[in-house]
């Protein structure tokens, strides 16, 4: 292992708001950095910490909740880093280190004014406190800020996988706590147990700023005293992220706190050294520009992406059966033997799709991407000859796909623009490499798979994460890639082939963070905050204030959304039968620029070459100066000790006195 490796390459916090020292200290002892959450209640959190120090004698960490009643003198002299919030008071702590677990950028800032020592970057879909950007963006966010000059840990969405991403972008290492919520040391009351047991991710809600279990029949009572609910007792206020999905996984695979640290501390190295392996041979991603409503459907752009050495799809979206076959002839003479793709909606109205497939058909583009599938419609298309990529927003229907023969694959986080999914790319992604892995081991196949990761990829860090990440597989043969939309946005050709307008160039460039649009629950859109937004929320305000039914809103809502993409991609407005150019203060007024969470990493525009050398070139020399940073390069790679479920009971003595 690599000194840079080390103790703090795993931070393992005792979960669910609740002192267990039994977690803090099989965390220690596996080499990672134990953590003891102190919880809201006195007595319990000095228990503990006697406890710790009782059975450990080196250093750990605390975590200071809102509402902690202790305050620094209550600390025993082991204790040498302080986790808190920003604004707690904790920051600074005499003689000891504070790291401050921030939401944002401007969080970042305010906690190293105050004299933080390191940042935990504490994604949307963490559990407990939460902000808006996910675990990805954020952490990108504060690696490449220059005032950012103390260590970044990840929490949010940090499995065997996504740890390995986390490092070979910059971090210092990453924080488990819903992950644990299972071994051995925990003891959950059954009820919550169970709950957790069988989470996939989807059963978490933010409940006024922070991230808690939610399932029908759980009443969470105000929000604006959900902090001071927050505990591992009972589910209306369990603090617990979307990795909580992982829990059960972990737990029975690796039994104990420590089996879950030494796991990752194994897996990272592991994961760094096949991706350097493999951007040696030059394999860098498969890069593929998403198809984007209303954007990528132009010939001429598709050619210049394909020109840059990346594989374009155009999108359909709500076109007529004529409107398309236009398009895809069009692309498919621009192109020739060049690889493309088209981009299809499987949820579209019957008829609008079936006059689609059928131009498809004719055409036969080499690539299909399908969102909203059956699997069914998926093996169709492979057996006409057309390569499906299917998207796959969860792992139960993952399973299904796989189950059905589909072997192609578009897993998407909630980081993309437009409509989103429930789960960010962390999560999502984390769970599908671990059920492709367990499929490869029960069926084998892995070298038929080709997949592609998609929300929050736009450079060289990025692109170096997801291929740390996806090293598992590309080792098992599977052709992996980056499918990217909201970057291709900011390049030049995009203006000059009339794929967007210079005004929705302009929106995108001057988007510090995006917001979402939600019509109804599990239905939202991802866009930039242009004066559209205030639209919007005035009218869903007032459709909630005079108590419409929640079907009519949402109706209402995705009547008002109707035709704004096309404004502000196109400056066009649908008049009768036709479309009739508006005005740029029009476009800008009226517009809804629909775009990822990475346009608040952009801020100048550049080619697609320049785009596509980011995530390729530049990717693999990024990870292989991390590697070399790290001292991995050049090492043999130890074999892991395999540990042994071996219980010695009957251990005690008795002495005089």
């Amino acid at each position: 292992m690599s000194r840079l490796l080390g103790r703090e390459l795993v931070v393992g916090i005792s979960p669910c708001g609740e002192p267990n020292a039994a977690l803090v200290v099989g965390v220690a002892r596996a080499g990672g950095w134990g953590v003891l959450d102190l919880g809201r209640d006195g007595y319990r959190a000095r228990d503990a910490l006697a406890e710790v120090c009782r059975w450990w004698s080196g250093a750990f960490g605390v975590r200071v909740p809102v509402g902690c009643p202790l305050s620094p003198a209550d600390l025993p002299d082991q204790v040498e880093v302080v986790v808190c919030g920003p604004g707690s008071g904790w920051c600074p702590v005499a003689g000891r280190r504070v790291w401050v677990e921030v939401v944002s950028v401007t969080e970042a800032h305010a906690a190293l004014r105050a004299g933080a020592s390191g940042l935990i970057a504490k994604g949307a879909e963490s559990g407990g406190r939460v902000g808006s950007t996910s675990t990805f963006v954020l952490v990108q966010q504060l690696l490449a800020d220059p005032q950012v000059r103390v260590p970044v840990w990840a929490a949010g969405g940090v499995g065997l996988h996504t740890a390995a991403a986390v490092v070979a972008g910059g971090a210092a290492g990453v924080v488990l706590d819903s992950q644990l919520a299972l071994v051995a040391e925990v003891g959950l009351p059954e009820p919550v147990a169970a709950a957790v047991r069988v989470m996939d991710g989807s059963e978490t809600a933010v409940v006024g700023g922070y991230r808690v279990y939610s399932h029908p029949g759980v009443d969470h009572g105000d929000p604006a005293t959900i902090a001071a609910r927050l505990g591992g007792g009972d589910l209306s206020g369990l603090p617990v992220g979307q990795d909580g999905a992982f829990a059960a996984g972990l737990a029975a695979r690796f039994r104990t706190a420590g089996g879950v640290v030494s796991a990752v501390r194994a897996a990272v190295p592991a994961a760094l050294r096949a991706a350097a392996r493999g951007t040696a041979r030059s394999e860098f991603p498969w890069v593929v520009q998403g198809p984007m409503t209303r954007v990528s459907d132009q010939a001429s752009f598709a050619a210049a992406i394909a020109a840059g050495g990346g594989m374009p799809c155009v999108a359909l979206s709500l076109m007529s059966g004529e409107q398309a076959g236009v398009l895809l002839e069009q692309t498919a003479a621009a192109l020739g033997e060049r690889a493309w793709g088209v981009g299809v909606l499987g949820f579209a109205p019957p008829e609008v799709r079936q006059a689609q497939l059928a131009v498809v058909h004719r055409v036969r583009p080499p690539y299909m991407v399908i969102a909203g599938a059956h699997p069914g419609q998926v093996a169709g298309l492979e057996a006409a000859g057309i390569a499906t990529l299917v998207h796959v927003p969860s792992p139960g229907l993952l399973d299904q796909f796989l189950a059905a023969g589909a072997r192609r694959f578009v897993f998407e986080g909630r980081e993309c623009g437009g409509h989103v999914g429930p789960r960010a790319s962390f999560p999502l992604w984390e769970q599908q490499v671990a059920h492709l892995l367990a499929f490869d081991d029960a069926h084998g196949g892995a070298s038929e798979w080709e997949v592609l990761l998609a929300g929050g990829i736009h450079d060289e860090r990025s692109a170096a994460m997801v291929t740390a990440l996806a090293a598992p597989l590309t080792e098992r043969g599977a052709r992996v890639g980056v499918l990217m939309g909201t970057a291709y946005l900011f390049t030049e050709e995009a203006v000059s082939a009339g794929a967007i307008r210079p005004g929705f160039q302009q929106a995108a460039l001057e988007c510090q963070a995006t917001v979402l649009l939600e019509t109804a629950p599990g239905h939202a859109t991802r866009c930039a905050p242009t004066p559209f937004v205030r639209t919007f929320r005035r009218t869903r305000d007032r459709l909630t204030t005079t108590g419409v039914p929640r079907e009519q809103m949402w109706a209402e809502l995705e009547e008002l959304n109707l035709g704004r993409l096309r404004i502000a991609a196109k400056g066009l407005r649908r008049q009768g039968t036709g479309l009739v150019a508006v005005t740029e203060a029009d476009q800008h007024r009226e517009g809804m620029v629909m775009l990822g969470e990475i346009a608040a990493l952009r801020q100048a525009t550049t080619t697609i070459e320049q785009l596509h050398t980011q995530v390729t070139e530049g990717a693999a020399e990024f990870l292989a100066g991390r590697v070399s940073e790290l001292g991995l390069a050049g090492r043999s790679e130890p074999v892991p000790a395999r540990p042994l479920d071996v219980a010695i009971v009957g251990m005690a003595g008795v002495f005089p006195g």
